[in-house]
């Protein structure tokens, strides 16, 4: 259960670091607004 858990835990935070990837290029590139950087830091 243990290492089922860890996975999922590691899954999960690979989206959030990809979302946050993202969050910061639209911010950057696309010129979105200062809350995308923020949530994306």
């Amino acid at each position: 259960m243990n290492t089922l858990k860890s996975i999922l835990f590691f899954i999960i935070a690979g989206f959030f670091e990809i979302g946050g990837g993202y969050l910061i290029w639209l911010w950057l590139r696309e010129g979105k607004g200062i809350e995308f950087a923020i949530l994306g830091a």
